[in-house]
């Protein structure tokens, strides 16, 4: 019970992370609705673009903002359905939330590994733990599942 509480919480760290980054860099402008005044472009007599001569910034599927928010709501969405599933597919959960993490940190790295106000090194942190957590948990919850299997 311990685990899935600490497992709860480095989950939801990670998404209110990813939340405050988008307050951070994006002043709160999710992307599918405006909760303040975001600018929507660059200052002007400011140069549109990379400079010349650097290369293009990677293509995302959405812009980076929404993905915040998104991570955030993902993260949201598999809290409440790792309290819910039935324990039989406790392991299945454990997975997912594994895939979604590394797809997190896959991401990160993708767009070159930023660190604004040091909130990407936290971020990352967070995942890393919340990583060995829920491998910690996998296996706990395999381990009993063969144990269970095993005639006396």
């Amino acid at each position: 019970m311990v685990l899935r509480l600490v497992i709860t919480a480095l989950a939801l760290a990670s998404g209110l992370l990813h939340l405050a980054l988008d307050q951070v860099l994006f002043r709160g402008n999710f992307g599918f609705f405006r909760l303040g005044a975001a600018p929507s472009g660059p200052p002007p007599g400011a140069q549109a673009g990379p400079p010349p001569g650097t290369p293009a910034p990677p293509q995302l599927p959405l812009p980076l903002n929404q993905l915040f928010f998104l991570n955030f709501v993902g993260w949201i969405v598999l809290i409440l359905l790792f309290w819910t599933v039935p324990r039989t597919w406790a392991w299945l959960m454990d997975v997912a939330m594994i895939l979604y993490t590394l797809a997190i940190f896959a991401g990160w790295m993708y767009i070159g590994a930023p660190n604004p106000e040091n909130l990407g090194y936290l971020s990352k942190l967070i995942e890393v733990v919340l990583l060995i957590a829920l491998l910690a948990h996998l296996w706990r919850g395999l381990r009993a599942r063969r144990a269970a299997a095993q005639p006396a």
